[in-house]
């Protein structure tokens, strides 16, 4: 079969499978319908159940849509790198999707590492069974059906815990990838697969040097660092009220969402301006030998883009890659999209500025003292790529039910563990003293 057939296929395929999607929206628009303070709780825990199963259905679309979408564009990346334009066929699955791809990397004993780019995914099967949501809400309100019973009977750990099944758990780390600026901006992730993982950065760059026939060469070797990602505990608790917990139809997909979020806000907070110490990971601004702009003593507002092209400048003259990404506050992004000129009319951001990526987040705080500064904030760029994020994708859940029972609430713990750390410091600049 020539490629030409085999893409009108997979193209049909698609169609098919977004038409599919669309009935799917539409059947659960008719049973969220259906909802009334008439029913009993009976026909309300009925309907319910059948609106989860459609949601399920309508996830397990969108995952096949997704996956037909990277198989395509597989092809299409496969025929490129061919011979004579791809003029052969090269058969590909939609499965091709969770295969991972080698690193090269390899541990002392020649274990392979794996190490993602922000595009790939941490899981390597699609999981099965009930999602991370609906097992948190079967373990307050109890297993609906044999999956549930099966998933929190396997799960479930001496201490009364429940320790996500590997598959459910990769998958949740997929869905904390896709929400983290950091992999937004291109820091990529190192699965660890024991406690420790050590790792190497370059110190130094090699030097070349010309010479006259039949001299000596002169030596010169780039110095390397060690350095090691060390497994360290990332806790929280998220609450939810009795009433929500069991009447909510879409609590399941709320409790997961919750999660991510809380996990995704402070794994970005950790990775940015982690201490290194009580056990909290070095972010890349207390990381050694990374560059530094400032506003100046005590700090100023941005009346141009100087400043950031002195940012993108520091990169360069370190002979380190060009910026994958910027990364503030929206209160900075709010004070450089605000600038105008002398006439008032918007400031037109130089291509060295605006073709580096910029990305938001309410991680980088906005109080940082410059000076007599006070409501001083952070920008932090850096080519992200060289951002290694690892992670241990052991998880664990806890339902506490008595600690809230006064305010008739549940509260989950979670736990998780990963580290940060930069292969090549040079690649990062922080410009500080940014007032509003």
């Amino acid at each position: 079969m020539n490629p030409p057939k085999v893409e009108k296929m997979k193209t049909q395929k698609l169609i098919e499978l977004e038409r599919k999607r669309l009935d799917i929206v539409d059947e659960a628009r008719a049973r969220l319908a259906k909802f009334d303070d008439k029913l009993n709780d009976e026909q309300l825990k009925a309907l319910e159940k059948k609106h989860d199963n459609t949601m399920r259905k309508l996830d397990s679309i969108d995952l096949d849509i997704a996956e037909e979408k990277l198989a395509i564009k597989a092809d299409a990346e496969a025929r490129e790198k061919r011979p004579g334009g791809g003029d052969a066929a090269c058969p590909a699955t939609a499965e091709a999707a969770y295969v991972p791809r080698s690193s090269g990397w390899q541990t002392s004993d020649g274990t392979d590492v794996r190490c993602l780019a922000p595009s790939e995914r941490f899981a390597t099967e699609r999981p099965h069974g009930p999602s991370l949501g609906q097992v948190m809400r079967a373990m307050i309100t109890g297993a609906r059906n044999d999956e549930e019973k099966r998933a929190l009977a396997e799960g479930t750990d001496s201490a009364g815990g429940f320790t996500v099944p590997a598959p459910l758990a990769m998958e949740f780390i997929d869905n904390l990838r896709a929400k983290s600026v950091l992999v937004q901006a291109g820091a990529r992730t190192v699965d660890m697969t024991t406690e420790s993982l050590a790792m190497a950065k370059l110190a130094s760059d090699p030097q070349a040097a010309w010479k006259a026939e039949n001299d000596t060469i002169a030596e010169s070797e780039p110095t390397f660092a060690r350095v090691s990602l060390q497994a360290k505990n990332l806790i929280g608790i998220t609450r939810i009220s009795r009433e929500l917990a069991e009447d909510s139809s879409n609590v399941a997909e709320m409790l997961e969402n919750a999660f991510i979020q809380a996990v995704a806000l402070q794994f970005d907070y950790a990775g940015l301006y982690g201490t290194g110490s009580s056990n909290e990971p070095t972010g890349v601004v207390n990381q050694t030998g990374i560059n530094l702009v400032s506003m100046g003593a005590n700090g100023a507002t941005f009346s141009s883009y100087d400043k950031l092209i002195d940012v993108v400048y520091e990169n360069q003259v370190t002979n380190a890659a060009d910026p994958t990404a910027m990364i503030w506050h929206p209160r900075t992004g709010r004070s450089i999209a605000k600038l105008k000129d002398a006439n008032g009319n918007p400031m037109v951001m130089p291509s060295m500025v605006g073709d580096v990526s910029k990305l938001s987040t309410t991680s980088i705080p906005i109080d940082e003292v410059q000076g007599t500064g006070t409501n001083c904030s952070s920008v932090i760029s850096g080519d992200f790529t060289q951002l290694l994020v690892g992670m241990r994708h052991n998880l664990r859940i806890e339902l506490l039910r008595e600690t809230f029972a006064a305010n008739h609430q549940y509260g989950f713990v979670f736990g998780m563990r990963g580290d940060f750390t930069l292969a090549q410091p040079r690649a990062f600049t922080r410009l500080v003293g940014v007032k509003p």
